[in-house]
């Protein structure tokens, strides 16, 4: 098996069917290359209709590895997305998985250094309130939706002072 993040993806579907009892399906290839670097790790789970069923993910590394990291998200996204009720064992036949492998954030002076295709942004305020969205989300085309829509979900006024950075991701979807 490749040592690229291909494999992600059905590292995150296993580690939700183990969850659930299933067998494993996927042999956990070697952890070396690409796959043995700690990173922050977004795993978005749909329906196959394209609905967002659950999303979730850390900044920097928690775990040792980006299959760590892919499968703890997993779980988490399936289970704890608190936008959503957790995934049932009867819609696992329905869902796809995303991996999106952050590269490290780097600080941003303004909206202007920002392209929502290619950029994820993390906006945080002076109270300590932070909120991340991932890059080439659907819906938000422009960096000014980006960038309303990352601080409405981290509950920051878009008007008050705020600290940017901005991130790329190495992205890994289920065909």
């Amino acid at each position: 098996m490749s040592d690229s993040g291909e494999v992600l993806p059905a590292i995150a579907r296993d580690r939700v069917g183990t969850h659930f009892g299933f067998d494993a399906s996927v042999a956990i290839p070697a952890v070396e290359g690409y796959l043995a670097k700690p990173a922050g790790v977004f795993v978005t789970i749909r329906t196959r209709d394209g609905e967002l069923r659950g999303c979730r993910g850390t900044i920097s590394a928690t775990c040792d590895n980006v299959i760590e990291e892919t499968r703890r998200m997993a779980l988490s996204s399936a289970l704890e997305d608190t936008r959503f009720e957790p995934v049932r064992v009867q819609e696992l036949d329905n869902l796809t998985y995303e991996v999106s492998v952050l590269h490290e954030p780097e600080p941003a002076e303004s909206l202007e250094e920002f392209d929502p295709f290619r950029y994820g942004i993390i906006v945080r305020n002076r109270g300590g309130r932070r909120a991340l969205m991932l890059p080439n989300v659907e819906g938000l085309d422009t960096v000014q939706k980006q960038y309303e829509a990352t601080c409405r979900k981290g509950g920051i006024d878009p008007l008050g002072p705020v600290e940017l950075e901005r991130f790329q991701v190495d992205k890994f979807s289920e065909s």
